[in-house]
């Protein structure tokens, strides 16, 4: 079964801090600077409630990004279950994007990007409030719903 970061909506705070340490963690040539477009998590805001969404990849267990990617850059990695994107055989076609019903894939220059559940998430690591957890993959209704209803 697939790790996955889970969200709780209640909690956030709208910090951003998960969003910069994401972006740490992609830095290139050892250079760390915080690149919101290089994160692999978004916040917005929930309009209806007022309250803010960390969009983060479901690890879908049939993933509709995998199904329409024409070049086969998106796959299940066979061992964890996660989602993954070969960025070097990405196109950029964005098709990924239209694919997510959750709104959890973004472009990065002329690559799309995901989450792919780091080893030791410093996205979960930097939420004060513990709005982020690592958790398996076992219920995502609530948050499918979530993201389904505020789709970036």
């Amino acid at each position: 079964m697939a790790r996955r970061i889970q969200f709780e909506e209640e909690l956030c705070t709208n910090c951003h801090l998960c969003m910069m340490y994401c972006s740490i963690t992609f830095s290139k040539d050892g250079i760390f600077e915080y690149r919101p477009s290089a994160s692999r998590i978004r916040v917005s805001e929930n309009e209806p409630s007022g309250l803010y969404i960390a969009h983060v990849c479901l690890q879908c267990p049939v993933p509709a990004c995998m199904d329409v990617c024409p070049t086969e850059a998106i796959s299940m990695d066979a061992t964890t279950g996660v989602v993954v994107i070969e960025e070097l055989e990405c196109t950029g076609c964005e098709e990924c994007i239209e694919a997510c019903e959750y709104g959890c894939i973004f472009m990065y220059g002329e690559t799309a990007i995901k989450c792919e559940v780091c080893d030791n998430p410093l996205c979960v690591q930097a939420c004060a409030t513990q709005a982020l957890q690592v958790v398996d993959n076992e219920e995502i209704e609530v948050q499918q719903h979530l993201y389904r209803e505020n789709r970036l």
